[in-house]
């Protein structure tokens, strides 16, 4: 039986680790920042202020949007971003934009996880006037007499204004979930360099229509950042003022904020986010991190900080490990260092010193002690004329976390990782692919170490979008929870498919002709299944895609069916593959 998670907290492929300093002579002389752009796919999770999954957000990375599904999931797919900044953009109503910049494994799918910053109305003002607007969360803007415009216009915008500010904390216990970009920031010498924050602002401007407005060109304000109490006592008199460039995903240093008290104060030219930060010399890191049985632990988290004794005091960052159990990303030169290894409990299980760093660092394999709590469900599936199902896969959601298990003969049995043994109420649905067909989410009562859940129908909801393709005899499919897209291509008038199961699981195939019924070849096409690829090239045998439904308008479906050969990556065998398609355009 084939275990898998959905997407767990700690799935994140590859995490930029980012470490802070208020030493500027860190910095040594280092060459201009210059952005190297890479093919790769980005997969991942958007969740709310509570944690809790956000569905029907438009995710960007490179020139490709999707949306995500009802469990936060998305996935971009053969997307072409900066290989030290991949940056991912979210909106959704009601939400500050969200933006993470991660490092980036090319021709591999990366993850990453981005937690919403909930707008929250700070106050109003007079376009004509000017005011002083508090910030709920800290902090205060003084906003300039007839200083605001439509943004895209050079017109003065005489209303009422609204304001939506929030104070980002740099002690606060979510920070590096909801920290835009990431840590690393080119400074007026077109320098990479890492930042240790003293206070953040997300500001946003809006009229009384709700169009988006901005300051006049010539125009300035002025933020005033607290200073969090931990921080007073090493924050220097003078910091560096940073934006977030939102075409690169890194800070841009843009001016100076004075410390006044325990506040800094700066002025500003335009909104985005702000940023109160001194910035100190980084290097390239990665680590494997592997349980006794020498098993490569995925999506646990990995912390490093300062020692006691260094002046980055008890500020860290962290990462998560990929499948493969490999966590990387940028660290701080020249400093003392712990690194702390949690397991997907967050509980405790590995720390060791390391460091001081003075060039780029593998430490190899870290070997951590993994124990956990586990439970058993297991249960049948039968379809809509109560056959087992033989080709589909439920999923479970308990403590928070989604799970998946496909089906053998209709059976699921699926051992899963609890951080408690008190008794919980775990929600199961089932799928039917090969009948594209879902049945009704089910309560089912979690205590002990094994759960016989029963019986499911996999009948009453009909899957409108879904991938199923069968590779020597064996189905799979995504379809269901999973994130799927179809989209145009902007070169050789291609058409690209691309499917996440979250389990590890994905399809991508691209396919070239004209948007109508009919016959086309396809152009590549490769099939993740754990750690095995499946691919097939621009080459012989040629693969004839057959075109049943091909709507020319965003929001329309693709459908479609072919037969052909693929090649396994590990034994190199030529292996037959069928499959039916049916996707939603997204562009």
């Amino acid at each position: 039986m084939k275990l898998s998670r959905l997407l767990i907290p700690g799935c994140l492929l590859v995490a930029t680790i980012v470490y802070f300093s208020c030493n500027k002579s860190d910095t040594p002389d280092k060459p201009p920042y210059k952005a190297e752009y890479v093919t790769a796919s980005i997969q991942g999770k958007i969740v709310d202020e509570n944690e809790l999954p956000v569905s029907g957000a438009t995710v960007k990375a490179g020139s490709i949007s999707v949306t995500t599904n009802a469990s936060g999931l998305f996935n971009l797919s053969n997307i072409s971003v900066d290989k030290h900044a991949g940056m991912v953009t979210v909106e959704k109503e009601g939400y500050f934009k969200g933006i993470k910049t991660i490092v980036v494994t090319p021709n591999k799918n990366n993850s990453v996880s981005i937690q919403l910053i909930k707008k929250i109305a700070a106050g109003n003002f007079n376009g004509n006037s000017g005011g002083t607007v508090t910030v709920p969360s800290g902090g205060n803007i003084v906003f300039p007499a007839s200083g605001i415009v439509q943004e895209g216009s050079t017109t003065a915008y005489t209303g009422t204004v609204s304001v939506s500010a929030f104070f980002i904390n740099p002690e606060a216990s979510n920070f590096s979930e909801i920290t835009p970009g990431t840590l690393r920031g080119i400074n007026s010498a077109n320098q990479e360099t890492g930042l240790q924050s003293f206070g953040m602002m997300a500001v946003e401007l809006n009229g009384a229509n709700g169009e988006k407005l901005q300051l006049a060109s010539g125009k300035t304000a002025s933020l005033t950042f607290p200073i969090p109490a931990s921080l007073q006592g090493q924050a220097p008199a003078t910091i560096p003022l940073w934006s977030l460039d939102e075409k690169t995903g890194l800070w841009k240093e843009e001016g100076t904020a004075t410390r006044q008290g325990n506040n800094y104060v700066g002025t500003v030219s335009h909104f985005s986010f702000w940023n109160c930060d001194a910035p100190f010399a980084i290097i390239d890191f990665t680590a494997t991190i592997k349980n006794q049985q020498g098993v490569a632990l995925g999506g646990v988290k990995v912390v490093i900080s300062a020692t006691g004794t260094d002046t980055l005091g008890s500020i860290s960052g962290h990462g998560y490990t990929n499948i493969d159990g490999v966590v990387s990303g940028k660290i701080p030169a020249n400093r003392n260092l712990v690194m702390k290894v949690y397991n997907q409990c967050g509980n405790l299980t590995h720390t060791q010193n390391v460091g001081p760093f003075t060039a780029n660092s593998d430490l190899g394999v870290v070997t951590v002690t993994s124990t956990a709590a586990e439970v058993t469900i297991s249960g049948t599936v039968v379809n809509c004329n109560a056959a087992a199902v033989t080709n589909g896969y439920v999923t479970i959601h308990l403590d928070g976390v989604y799970y998946r298990s496909n089906l053998i003969n209709g059976a699921f049995s699926m051992p899963v990782v609890r951080c408690s043994n008190t008794t919980a109420s775990a929600t199961i649905t089932p799928y039917d692919i090969g009948g594209t067909q879902s049945g009704t989410a089910s309560t089912v009562a979690i205590s002990g170490t094994t759960v016989n859940a029963g019986q499911f129908v996999a009948c009453g909801n009909v899957l409108t979008e879904y991938i199923n393709y069968n590779i020597n005899g064996t189905s799979y499919g995504i379809s269901g929870t999973d994130s799927m897209i179809a989209y145009r291509g902007q070169q050789n008038n291609q058409t690209l498919i691309s499917g996440f199961g979250g389990d590890n699981r994905s399809f991508d195939m691209s396919f070239i002709g004209e948007p109508i019924p009919g016959t086309s070849p396809m152009s590549q096409m490769v099939i993740r299944e754990n750690n095995t690829y499946y691919i097939h090239r621009n080459n012989t045998p040629t693969i004839t895609v057959n075109i049943t439904e091909y709507e020319n308008t965003v929001g329309g479906y693709v459908a479609g069916n072919f037969t052909g050969t693929v090649k396994d990556t590990l034994s190199q065998a030529i292996l037959p593959i069928n499959c039916t398609f049916r996707v939603k355009r997204y562009q």
